[in-house]
């Protein structure tokens, strides 16, 4: 799939900040790549039908008007667009502003973004996964997004937090690419199939009906 001119990408970025004729209410560029790099980073694969509606902010989903087909291909290209990276073909582009009002730093709307699209799964990564593995991964992100809970942040001075910002700023990335690399690893793992009744012993009368011992029946081979 195409990725998007500078052209369609400054036409992306208007449509997001400007009064779209659809009544959405999109997420800004900067949160709104953050958000995809997340979603691609999910211990699932997702599909746009999933992530569309998060990202467009589309409520009723789906919307059927035909004029609303161009921004959601255009959308799709611009998510498609930063797989590259993400699997470190290339450098990352990361989309951010030196000054976002409300903003703590300039990474905080694209670090809640990522966070956001991690949580389009059905599953939270830090239950399919190693939970403490998974807040190691994620702190320079939850950091930089302003995520931390009271007691997390109360561990720190305003001078050491300060200092804490500046270097996971450098973090941010390969954080980035650690989680998409440890979500993806989580999708390729097999998984256990429980059994719900209880195991046939040997010995016993097959289940099958036929009267038979089980090893003399269906547990043969």
């Amino acid at each position: 799939m195409k990725s998007l001119s500078g052209q369609e990408q400054d036409r992306l970025e208007a449509f997001l900040e400007g009064d779209n004729p659809f009544g959405w209410e999109p997420m800004p560029l900067d949160m709104l790549q953050g958000f995809l790099c997340g979603v691609a980073s999910a211990p699932e694969a997702l599909e746009p039908s999933d992530w569309l509606p998060w990202a467009y902010g589309i409520d009723p989903w789906p919307d059927a008007r035909p004029e609303a087909a161009e921004w959601l291909a255009l959308l799709e290209r611009f998510y498609q667009q930063q797989i590259p990276a993400l699997e470190a073909r290339e450098d990352a582009e990361l989309v951010v502003y030196e000054e976002t009002p409300g903003a703590s730093n300039r990474y905080e709307y694209w670090c809640i973004g990522f966070l956001d699209g991690l949580e389009v799964a059905a599953e939270p990564l830090d239950v399919l996964g190693d939970p403490n593995e998974v807040d190691e991964l994620l702190f320079p992100i939850r950091v930089l997004g302003n995520a931390l809970d009271e007691e997390g942040r109360a561990r720190f001075t305003d001078k050491e937090w300060t200092t804490l910002i500046a270097e996971c700023s450098e973090d941010l990335w390969p954080a980035v690419l650690a989680t998409y690399r440890y979500g993806n690893a989580l999708r390729r793992r097999p998984v256990t199939v429980r059994r719900e009744a209880p195991k046939t012993g040997r010995n016993a009368l097959c289940p099958c009906g036929r009267g038979k011992k089980y090893k003399a029946c269906c547990g043969a081979a």
